[in-house]
């Protein structure tokens, strides 16, 4: 008897349109083949675990690529990957069914529609329309009408910080071979709510995400609901689709997943004022000063406005100018500040080398004060190489850890995310022995967040300022909360379905 084939694709980039860099060709990782099994790739492993569990199901990984958080994609880049992706299914098929494996805040310059649903319908184009396809998703991004076209079921993500990956993976692809099993045709229910919140605003340990995403099993359970799921969105992007979603899919019966989206739907809305910061936040002359004086250690602090896991450049060396200034704020590490030209002076002087360079010169987000600093090289390196599992790039492009006084701070050639401790041992930095830690992070990544005995936020600027009612939204449909605090909203005016 022939085995069932599922294929394996993916593109999976947060963009942030508002990011004066662009990803091109040059950010992305792809893997293809035989190397998607082999690199225990985010969401993907998990759809792997499940094929494994079936004797008579053979996994056909074709693509999957992905970069760290950054601005829009070109064009180019993005045209080359999807056609890639079709003419790989092409080649490779006919196929059972099909996984994909995206964000949901893919952004693409020129393009004037969601990327992720221009990409759903390109595969929906290449399969035809019999192939059941199921989308697995990162919580900060979208469902659009056109995505709900095109796809067959839904998972996303239900934790923030992010530890569920490889479960999310694995109940998209157990919904697909559920479906090509029974020879069920499930029907999908959204409804677009109009909030706008930053993920640190919806983290899953505290209210209201706690409440809101403990209570999707019990959707899950639902007669005829296959998966319900909660898109918090990426709310830094003024987009028309810019928001949350509450989504659910049932087995047939389109009014169950209609009932059952609105529901949820309803939940979210009424917990609209419950979205605030919840942890510890200061500003950065404050958060420091906590930082650098608290008896709990390690501290880690985020620069939240530059936070490069949200897109950001990383380049604003604000809050490093402030600690230099202030005596009492030493013995810290700064890492992850974007300035490739810093690192290729570094890199020609070599480690050891005592090296002059102005801090700010290379702002390129946001204009800001600058500082001229004499530092010295502890170590350098035209690449960053990482153990363990990554949930972006597993290499990383040039840097150097320089002295300045009491401090170490660590300069990239490419925008970095440091969310593992795995980062800072790459640069021969000890994650745990100095007193504080500063990241270009907005809440702390897992493996962070593990290592660190107190965490502080800070509110600074940057291209993903956290005081989001503070912008001039143009693309958003409004009202829209919180920048409409007063607007009244009904579920049913969001709905939409497949």
């Amino acid at each position: 008897m022939s085995k069932l084939r599922i294929a394996i694709v993916g593109l999976s980039v947060e963009a942030l349109i508002g990011s004066p860099l662009k990803t091109d060709s040059d950010a992305m990782q792809t893997y293809r083949a035989k190397e998607l099994p082999e690199n225990n790739l985010w969401l993907v492993r998990g759809i792997l675990a499940r094929i494994e569990e079936e004797r008579d199901v053979e996994a056909v990984p074709l693509l999957w690529s992905t970069a760290l958080p950054g601005g829009a994609l070109t064009l180019a880049n993005y045209e080359q990957i999807k056609a890639e992706t079709c003419a790989l299914l092409k080649e490779n098929g006919p196929f059972d069914g099909v996984v994909i494996a995206n964000h949901g805040a893919l952004e693409v310059d020129d393009l004037h529609v969601q990327a992720d649903g221009d990409y759903l319908a390109a595969v929906r184009a290449t399969i035809g329309p019999d192939v059941p396809v199921s989308v697995a998703l990162d919580l900060h991004g979208h469902i659009t009408p056109e995505m709900l076209e095109n796809a067959t079921v839904f998972s996303a993500l239900r934790t923030a910080p992010h530890r569920d990956d490889k479960q999310t993976g694995y109940r998209a692809c157990h919904q697909l071979l559920r479906v090509i099993r029974t020879g069920i045709r499930p029907k999908t229910a959204a409804v677009h709510i109009p909030i706008l919140i930053a993920g640190e605003q919806a983290i899953t340990p505290q209210t209201p995400g706690a409440h809101l995403y403990a209570s999707l099993p019990a959707y899950d359970s639902r007669d005829g609901i296959m998966e319900a799921n909660i898109m918090v969105g990426f709310a830094f992007n003024d987009r028309p689709w810019t928001g949350m979603t509450a989504i659910a899919t049932s087995d047939g019966d389109l009014e169950q997943a209609k009932a059952a989206a609105l529901d949820l739907a309803r939940d979210i809305w009424n917990r609209r004022d419950d979205f605030i910061l919840r942890m510890e936040t200061a500003s950065i002359e404050d958060g420091l000063l906590m930082a650098a004086e608290t008896t709990e250690k390690p501290v880690y602090v985020s620069d939240s406005g530059d936070n490069t896991t949200a897109g950001a450049p990383g380049d604003l060396t604000t809050v490093l100018q402030a600690a230099l200034k202030d005596p009492r704020l030493g013995n810290a590490v700064f890492a992850g500040i974007y300035a490739p030209e810093l690192v290729a002076q570094a890199l020609a002087a070599g480690k050891g080398a005592s090296i002059d360079f102005e801090l700010g010169a290379e702002h390129i987000s946001l204009p800001g004060g600058r500082m001229k600093v004499t530092g010295t090289i502890e170590g350098y390196g035209a690449e960053l190489v990482l153990g363990g599992f990554q949930p972006y790039r597993s290499a990383e492009g040039g840097w150097a850890a320089i002295r300045i006084g009491d401090v170490i701070a660590t300069f990239h050639n490419l925008p970095i995310g440091i969310t593992t401790p795995a980062h800072f041992r790459a640069m021969g930095i000890d994650p745990v022995a100095h007193s504080y830690y500063v990241v270009k992070l907005g809440y702390l990544h897992p493996q962070i967040q593990d290592i660190a005995a107190r965490h502080i936020l800070l509110l600074t600027g940057g291209t993903v300022d956290l005081n989001l009612a503070a912008r001039d939204w143009k693309h958003v449909p409004r009202p829209v909360y919180p920048v409409d605090p007063t607007m009244d909203w009904s579920p049913e005016s969001g709905l939409y379905t497949n």
